[in-house]
């Protein structure tokens, strides 16, 4: 009996391949459901119901065509044949529920009023309430037994050799959501069941499937041939993301994301929306909110430049304030990049106005033409050379660019009047081991020099943070690139840590600090726990399906000049400060005296203006001179501190 059961689940299976129920089938397979509801409702209620005699009476005929027919209608008017019978989901079965009661609720009122009027019944109350019950469940049941029988005949078929076996992480709506959308997506997916941390959901069934425990979780991916596990919940920490990746690597399977729901479309879940998870996921961060209504009332109509706007801070900046109704200056040296990003405004925001400038911060005249041409009320300064071995090697376009920019670029905002100038800095700027992020800390000087002076007319503010996942010539894109190669993929040591958040948060918070800022502030982002680069690399190499040190090996270079272990966000002298964003503090930093950066800084324009062999040394020792945090770590200016300590 059961082999013969199995053969006919089989023969559906191949049957209805690729083939579905036409619309108008299931509207005649809803119109006898509805007939047979009706004519049992009569039989249950015609027993001990003076005016039913089950004959085909007047009083009968006016019980069946009013109640068909209002169904049938309710039926259409609710889309109800307009659904795929095998994937029927709970929102078919609500809106069947919706039709059937829109039915009862009318007949109710024809009788209602019939009655106030002719003071005579026209249909018992109790009669349209039990044939609604009925009508409701055979219609419900009718979808759920199909789908049982598609869902039993796909699992024992031939097509089992392609079959994606899933469980699905997150019992919750997000999931069942999930479950709905893979099945009716394709027939390629099976639901092998559910994995929940809530105790009050496990050993439960949800879709015919049981709710697992955590203890079990190891179990049912290896028992069951797992493929696919699918994180269909927010309710979930970054140590479990993690675990359950670390779990599902180890037993070969693939581990998949669903997005938040305010983000699916018509508050629906797409198939491409289920991606594999990313290395954001497993670091993990909970997600960054801004205050929308205050950033729009301080920038709405203005006129703002981004400087470094092709760059990956700077161009994520000019993403997020083109969501806005503002008018954007675009300026940046990089041709190639600046291209795109004008090809994707004109894609993504062709409404906002715009203006391209190819510029450099170091051309002073250039400049004070655009600012004069366009009359910026808010300034981004985002550009600025970031590399550290590269910086370590050329000081003079360290110190050209990223201090001397900085200064023209402010001086000529201040000049202007702009009202705000918010530049970009980097924790690589406290207490800096390397000319790079002493360049920084000079500019971050002189930015609150300059607020000193403009007596808050224009107000100048810093923001600081840590490295950006994927950004231009990060970690990131060179271990993909390594990977790519099949290795090795090298890092510099074992201990090495940094602190990272993703582009788009990071500049959300860059538009918020730069709105609450009142000029003068240093603005540190929450970065989370630092990572281990090492642990990065690992975690990389696992995502590509590989296994580090079997299949990637990883490979220590050592430190590169300039660089350290740790970063931090804060020097010894500074102090926080909380602010209304629970993601942004405010640095307590130390007075720098005013006569020494004009000293110095009027030294450093000297010494580029100069050529001589001993430029580089002049240059770090101008920039030591000013930022006395600045000890060069395995580099070949740590001479100049041995010579300070003497």
């Amino acid at each position: 009996m059961k082999h013969f059961f199995n053969r006919v689940l089989q023969f559906i299976d191949k049957l209805m391949s690729g083939r579905y129920i036409p619309t108008w089938a299931v509207s005649i397979i809803d119109t006898f459901i509805v007939i047979v509801s009706t004519w049992i409702s009569v039989v249950i209620m015609g027993r001990d119901n003076q005016y039913l005699d089950l004959s085909l009476s007047p009083y009968l005929q006016r019980f069946f065509l009013l109640s068909i027919c209002c169904t049938i209608i309710a039926l259409f008017a609710f889309r109800i044949h307009r659904s795929v019978i095998r994937y029927s989901t709970f929102n078919d079965m609500i809106r069947i529920f919706f039709a059937v009661l829109s039915t009862a609720i009318i007949i109710l009122l024809i009788s209602f009023f019939y009655k106030l009027n002719y003071n005579q019944e026209f249909l018992p109350y109790t009669l349209i309430i039990v044939n609604a019950i009925i009508s409701y469940t055979c219609l419900f049941s009718f979808r759920m037994f199909v789908r049982w029988i598609f869902e039993k005949a796909f699992k024992i078929s031939g097509y089992s050799g392609s079959r994606i076996n899933v469980v699905i992480f997150g019992a919750g709506r997000t999931g069942i959501a999930t479950a709905n959308t893979l099945i009716s997506a394709n027939r390629k997916h099976y639901i092998n069941g559910f994995i929940d941390d809530d105790p009050y959901l496990q050993n439960k069934t949800v879709m015919g499937q049981k709710i697992y425990s955590r203890s079990e979780q190891e179990r049912i991916l290896k028992s069951n041939e797992i493929n696919q596990l699918i994180i269909a919940t927010n309710r979930i920490s970054t140590e479990r993301k993690n675990e359950i990746f670390e779990l599902c690597h180890a037993n070969g399977v693939k581990v998949l994301t669903v997005p938040p729901i305010k983000t699916w479309t018509d508050g629906k879940l797409k198939n491409d929306q289920i991606k594999e998870i990313q290395l954001e996921d497993l670091l993990g961060r909970a997600e960054i909110t801004i205050n929308r209504d205050l950033i729009e009332q301080q920038i709405s109509g203005k006129t703002i430049l981004i400087s470094g706007a092709a760059g990956s801070i700077g161009s994520e900046i000019v993403r997020q304030l083109a969501r806005f109704s503002v008018r954007l200056v675009l300026l940046d040296q990089a041709e190639t990049p600046m291209y795109h990003i004008e090809n994707e405004l004109n894609d993504k925001f062709p409404s906002v106005e715009k203006d391209i400038v190819i510029t450099s911060v170091t051309d002073q005249n250039r400049l004070r033409e655009i600012f004069n041409k366009y009359k910026p009320q808010i300034v981004f300064h985002a550009a600025a050379y970031k590399h550290v071995p590269m910086m370590e090697r050329e000081p003079y376009q360290a110190a050209n660019n990223n201090i001397i920019g900085t200064k023209y670029i402010a001086d000529i905002s201040m000049e202007n009047m702009v009202e705000k100038f918010i530049m970009i800095s980097t924790d690589k700027a406290v207490n800096p081991t390397n000319v790079m992020g002493a360049s920084k800390r000079y500019a971050e000087i002189y930015i609150q020099h300059l607020n000193l002076l403009s007596g808050n007319k224009t107000k100048f503010i810093t923001t600081r943070f840590g490295n950006v996942l994927g950004s231009n010539g990060s970690v990131i894109p060179r271990f993909k690139e390594q990977i790519r190669l099949g290795g090795p993929v090298t890092v510099t040591h074992p201990d090495i840590t940094r602190y990272f958040m993703t582009i788009p948060e990071a500049s959300r918070l860059v538009l918020e600090a730069g709105t609450m800022g009142n000029g003068g502030e240093i603005f540190l982002f929450d970065m989370g726990e630092p990572v281990k680069i090492l642990s990065l690399a690992e975690r990389m190499i696992k995502l590509s399906g590989f296994q580090p040190g079997e299949q990637i090996n990883i490979t220590f270079s050592g430190l590169r000049p300039g660089e350290k272990l740790y970063e931090e966000l804060l020097t010894k002298k500074e102090d926080i400060l909380p602010t209304y964003h629970k993601k942004i503090y405010i640095a307590k930093t130390e007075v720098v005296n005013s006569e020494e950066i004009d000293n110095c800084m009027e030294e450093l324009q000297t010494i580029l203006s100069e050529n001589k062999e001993a430029q580089d040394l002049d240059i770090v020792r101008n920039i030591k001179r000013l930022v006395k945090t600045f000890k060069s770590n395995n580099s070949v200016y740590e001479e100049l501190d041995n010579t300070n300590e003497k």
